[in-house]
């Protein structure tokens, strides 16, 4: 079956929300004011539009916490890289000066340089010498034959790593691609609450007039008045505090971005509604279980504990290396008087070392106990994670079709009411009542819709799809 992306499914919500507070009809009340000449300066600039995709792709390239990932990720590669060499020869240069009388030296570097001569077997000249100068380059290559395990160990523990570190540096960027749905939709969300909320204050102003009509006419008290600018003045702040939500939002945004928190968009979500079925609960688990990139982190963490056991139980060993040196000793600077080379065979064979083979690998049996743990109850996590997020998505689906049942009803309620007032045949604190019932029916559907758009933003991240 096709999988749909969820910031598809994010911005048909957007769309939804973005249309659903339109134009009010003709018993609405008077058009919202026009938008703050930064929105209107940034809607007639196509270069600042932004659409979720667009965030996505752009957070992807800029995110400080995917940078330090990458960043995690190429340090296990060169830990491969270094866990190879392991399996290299080694090759040395080494230049030795020595200037010394004493006698041991003198007499070998002397053997080195090829200039003994039948005078220097002299007894006061081989137990009193003259200061000599020595010379001595060295070229030398040891190469591993066999190190019971030690280098294969280590190298297979090191590709896990990286294998982990993939892993975490995908979920890191699901994580980021889900910090960017949260904080677009928020700001969409925070657009749509400021029309509201402007929506309600042209509808309380509307009622102040209605009321102030009828006190001219003689039909109410000055308190239905009062209590209508009181109104007013609620629905003003809720404008205001909106605004404030709507600037933070917009901010959040951009760090989420990697940009600037000034930096200037107007959010277009346009996207055609998708009709794709659901996947039933066990499905989706056992998506996580397969997809869900932290625990194939975790799985490659057992590996990496299990081969630094390998590697720790090469203590046991022995362990086998060849080596090879070529030297030359003069008396001067890089010279070759002297010359000899020579090949060696070694082999260790550990006998007793304190317990410090015992103690690592007991030390690393520990730690793969842990690792093991740790992904177990990861499993839990990720199946619990998955049913959490199932179950609200499929409440808040409920609640979003609830709470636009209840705008619907709240408008038409208000309509009611306030032809009710017009012929004077309900109070104030019914008209009131109403319009409070409207805006809090509209707001409780934008926070419904944004339970619904992070609810499915949290599933998607729960089972891997992100």
């Amino acid at each position: 079956m096709k999988r749909v992306r969820f910031w598809d499914v994010a911005r048909i919500s957007a769309v939804l929300l973005f249309f659903m507070t339109g134009p009010p009809g003709p018993d609405a009340g008077p058009s919202p004011p026009p938008p703050a000449p930064d929105a209107a300066r940034d809607a007639a600039d196509p270069a600042l539009l932004l659409t979720l995709d667009d965030a996505v792709q752009i957070a992807l390239g800029n995110n400080d916490r995917l940078g330090a990932a990458d960043a995690s990720r190429d340090a296990a590669e060169a830990d491969v890289g270094a866990a190879k060499s392991g399996r290299l020869p080694r090759i040395d240069f080494d230049e030795t000066f020595s200037w010394t009388t004493n006698p041991t030296l003198v007499f070998s570097n002397l053997l080195g340089q090829e200039s003994f001569t039948a005078q220097d077997f002299n007894i006061d000249s081989l137990n009193n010498p003259d200061p000599l100068t020595n010379w001595n380059s060295a070229l030398s290559l040891s190469y591993p034959i066999y190190t019971g395990g030690q280098v294969a160990g280590g190298l297979e523990a090191a590709r896990a790593g990286l294998e982990g570190a993939d892993a975490d540096r995908e979920r890191t960027r699901q994580e980021v691609v889900r910090d960017v749905v949260d904080s677009f939709s928020a700001a969409v969300l925070a657009e749509a609450h400021l029309r509201v909320a402007r929506e309600s204050l042209e509808t309380a102003r509307a009622n102040v007039t209605l009321v102030t009509d009828l006190r001219d006419a003689g039909l109410v008290v000055k308190s239905d008045v009062l209590m209508a600018r009181v109104r007013e003045s609620e629905i003003l702040e809720m404008v205001i505090r909106a605004e404030a939500r709507l600037e933070v939002a917009r901010a959040a945004v951009n760090l989420n971005l990697g940009r600037d928190l000034d930096t200037p968009f107007s959010l277009t979500p346009t996207l055609e509604v998708s009709t794709e079925p659901e996947d039933s609960l066990d499905e989706l688990v056992a998506e996580a279980v397969v997809n869900r990139p932290d625990l194939r982190a975790a799985e490659a963490g057992v590996r990496a504990a299990g081969e630094s056991g390998r590697a720790a139980r090469s203590g046991y060993k022995p362990e086998v290396g060849l080596q090879g040196r070529f030297e030359a000793n003069d008396e001067q600077f890089i010279g070759a008087q002297g010359t000899n080379w020579s090949v060696f065979v070694a082999a260790r064979i550990p006998v007793y070392q304190g317990k410090q083979s015992r103690a690592r690998v007991a030390r690393a049996e520990a730690r793969t106990r842990q690792a093991q743990r740790m992904r177990d109850m990861l499993r839990q996590s990720v199946d619990l994670e998955t049913r959490q997020a199932f179950f609200d998505v499929r409440a808040s689906r409920q609640s979003l079709e609830q709470s636009r049942r209840a705008v619907e009803l709240a408008d038409e309620s208000l309509r009611s009411v306030q032809d009710r007032y017009r012929e004077g045949l309900a109070t104030l604190v019914e008209l009131l009542n109403a319009e409070t019932a409207l805006t809090r029916s509209r707001t409780r559907e934008i926070a419904t819709l944004r339970a619904l758009i992070m609810s499915q933003a949290n599933l998607e991240l729960a089972v891997g799809r992100l």
